[in-house]
């Protein structure tokens, strides 16, 4: 029995109930048959809090009276095309009515507020999430391929040598390497910066090489480098309190599917399904 309270299923139906329960309450002597179209104060007010809300002021009364001529038309326009069964063939409609009854589900077995626990459970369970990309600060001498052609591995090692073996730091004159297009030093800049500058491949070379002195050569879409690696800040996960709204925002937009899902499948129940071509199966 308790499973069952705790069904969102249940609680569906629940509503369901209790929303039809008080309509006919507060309706006791509406006609049924389909034929007759009631406007209501509550209807009139919207109208005019709609017409306030484009025009910045009230309505006069004339003005009320085409909204009450549009209303009415659209009413009775729609009432004969579900006569005629108009909408059984519109996407678009189907569409916005199976939207609206997801979010009718949603509303029902989906929770507006979500403790601080059960997000932590969740922002743990799923760090990978929200953890800040490695940054580099380092710079770097290009080897264009264009102007070295063979000789291009060479004189990078060369170059390299020579750095290497005279100690030199990250801010050596322009001399060496050819000229580059983009930035040669960067500061803080994440992995994912320099990737969609230098390309992956380079930058997950770039991530393993030692820092506080000339390393390389690395090879980009561009040509080889050499670099000079300042200073490296390792990946790590957010606070949960700097990401706690997206934690919530995340874990709301799974378990809003995850209610849908339980529904629908609930719902399937109810319907033998056929599908040409296939057996038939009762789901």
């Amino acid at each position: 029995m308790k499973k069952i309270l705790s069904e969102p299923f249940f609680h569906f139906l629940l509503l369901g109930a209790f929303i039809f329960a008080i309509y006919f309450l507060l309706n006791p002597d509406e006609d049924n048959s389909g034929n007759k179209i009631h406007i209501t104060q509550n209807d009139l007010d919207r109208f005019e809090k709609i017409f306030e809300k484009q025009w910045q002021r009230k309505t006069t009364k004339q003005e009320m009276e085409g909204l009450i001529r549009t209303h009415l038309k659209e009413e009775i326009l729609y009432r004969e095309a579900l006569a005629l069964g108009l909408e059984k063939d519109d996407t678009i409609v189907r569409r916005r009515l199976a939207q609206k009854m997801e979010f009718l589900i949603t509303d029902v077995t989906v929770p507006s507020e979500v403790s601080d626990e059960v997000l932590m459970t969740y922002y743990k369970k799923n760090s990978e999430r929200y953890t800040r990309a490695s940054r580099l600060s380092f710079r770097h001498i290009y080897f264009n391929p264009d102007q070295r052609g063979q000789r291009l591995y060479d004189e990078a090692n060369a170059t390299l040598k020579t750095l290497q073996s005279t100690n030199a730091e990250i801010n050596v004159p322009d001399q060496y390497g050819d000229r580059y297009m983009l930035s040669q030093s960067y500061t803080q800049s994440s992995t994912d910066e320099i990737a969609r500058e230098l390309g992956r491949d380079f930058t997950d070379k770039l991530v393993e090489v030692k820092t506080g002195s000339w390393q390389g050569p690395i090879q980009s879409g561009y040509g080889l480098h050499l670099v000079y690696i300042e200073q490296r800040e390792a990946a790590s996960v957010y606070p949960f309190n700097d990401v706690r709204e997206r934690v919530k925002s995340d874990y709301l937009f799974e378990l809003r599917n995850k209610r849908n899902d339980e529904v629908l499948e609930k719902l399937k129940e109810r319907y033998e399904i056929v599908i040409d071509g296939k057996h038939s199966e009762k789901s």
